[in-house]
């Protein structure tokens, strides 16, 4: 119990914890950033559009939010990396199963699979926060389409 308690009060676990959880809100920011960043756009995009009458280029925003979701989706697939990465490293920690080499490793992965972050980009494509949020974007193209 107490090499356990030595462990968790160790300055280099307690960064690596601290590293971590900067890693996950980065990831979680820079999502946030894009989807505010995609509203400027749009914005920007239809009052172009609607005061030169050209709204035969709708198809520039399907682009640019297609655009917009993949970058999203591949900041919330690093997130998602990093919150098992996290789990698993405080789990192993909490059962005295800690690997001293897992300090510090940062990559961007947790299984041996060499596309880990393909699948996780995915994945976060089905995301409710990626559908929804998106799917908004397309709508108002295709409204502006049929205008």
């Amino acid at each position: 119990m107490k090499e356990r308690l030595t462990l968790k009060n160790n300055p280099a676990v307690i960064c690596y914890i601290e590293m971590l959880q900067n890693n996950i809100s980065r990831m979680s920011s820079h999502s946030g950033i894009i989807k505010a960043s995609m509203c400027v756009v749009y914005t920007i995009l239809i009052t172009i559009m609607l005061s030169i009458n050209k709204l035969n280029d709708y198809w520039w925003i399907i682009i640019i939010t297609i655009l917009g979701m993949i970058l999203d989706a591949y900041y919330l697939g690093i997130e998602k990396i990093y919150v098992t990465k996290y789990n698993k490293f405080i789990e192993d920690l909490n059962n005295s199963k800690l690997n001293v080499e897992e300090i510090y490793n940062m990559k961007p992965s947790n299984t041996q699979l060499k596309c880990e972050l393909l699948a996780e980009i995915l994945l976060s494509l089905k995301s409710f926060s990626i559908i929804g949020f998106y799917s908004i974007f397309i709508i108002i193209a295709l409204i502006i389409k049929f205008l």
